[in-house]
């Protein structure tokens, strides 16, 4: 074998190991990639796995909360009863009870019963916040489906018509009574005196003439943006707010303290579009896409 031959198969020779090894090294180059792929879906699916636990332990907490609450599983007993405990929280309150009617439907629903009642009551402003305030704190499993207000001789005679709608749960363990137990505390709710103070000193019923404001811009450039439900802090949401000037974004949990130019508080609530932050002027509910010069007012603030 001549010597230009030899040099010949070592060239051969090591261009084919060059090329079994390049192949060897995107192959490797491949799997590496590919257990990473892995790694990040199977933490992805734990953390996907972890949320929907925490939801259903949240979940299964409310509902026994909600199973304390509901009214007798006896439909006519609770029908009954029901009716007779809004008779007594409007004249509790002070108010003349004109009408109850019980308009709760025949109709059967395998997940929850209904009782359904139309009421008709006339008092003052103040009367009616007692009786709100005595409603809302009330032990049950209720809201005010509807109501409507009118006011005769400058706001000081009300005349209130509402429906209030009850909830029985078929698994509820008491069947002739109602749920008792101390009035719960209304979130953002001082005290039923500080309330019915501040609605009184103001006439709902006459015009207000409205207050010059001043656009706060540093408050005015912050917006809500989303609010994100995961493995965040207690509650698992996240709120999300973006500096329109800048771009940039900023991100709170519930009980964080929140401050943009004059705008200040602490956040006691964030939910599906939705804050509460608490300050100086009381709790303030924000929705996405408003920015802090936007919010409402819900509650005087909290002791």
């Amino acid at each position: 074998m001549t010597s230009r031959e030899k040099n010949l198969i070592g060239a051969v020779a090591a261009a084919g190991l060059l090329w079994f090894g390049s192949q060897g090294l995107t192959r490797y180059r491949e799997k590496v990639t590919q257990s990473k792929n892995q790694q990040t879906a199977a933490e992805q699916a734990l953390s996907e796995a972890n949320v929907a636990q925490l939801r259903g332990a949240r979940a299964r907490k409310r509902l026994n909360e909600w199973r304390a609450q509901s009214l007798p599983t006896n439909q006519e007993i609770a029908e009954s009863l029901y009716q007779d405990w809004l008779r007594a929280q409007l004249a509790g309150a002070g108010m003349n009870v004109v009408q109850l009617t019980d308009k709760s439907g025949s109709a059967k629903n395998p997940q929850f019963g209904e009782v359904t009642v139309a009421g008709k009551a006339e008092g003052s402003l103040a009367q009616l916040t007692d009786f709100l305030h005595r409603f809302y704190a009330g032990p049950h499993l209720h809201r005010l489906s509807s109501s409507t207000i009118a006011a005769s001789d400058g706001g000081q005679k009300l005349t209130f018509d509402f429906v209030a709608a009850a909830l029985i749960l078929p698994d509820a363990k008491r069947t002739d009574a109602l749920a008792e137990g101390d009035p719960r505390p209304i979130e953002g709710v001082k005290s039923l005196d500080d309330v019915r103070q501040r609605l009184v000193d103001r006439n709902l019923f006459v015009a207000q003439a409205p207050k010059a404001t001043e656009v706060d811009n540093n408050a005015a450039d912050a917006e809500i943006t989303t609010t994100i439900y995961g493995n965040y802090g207690d509650e698992g949401w996240q709120l999300w707010v973006r500096h329109k000037t800048s771009g940039q974004v900023s991100r709170f949990l519930k009980g964080d303290a929140i401050q943009f130019g004059s705008f200040k508080g602490k956040i006691v609530e964030i939910e599906n579009s939705r804050v509460v932050i608490e300050t100086e002027k009381g709790r303030m509910e924000f929705r996405t896409g408003q920015n802090f010069t936007q919010g409402t007012l819900l509650a005087p603030p909290a002791a």
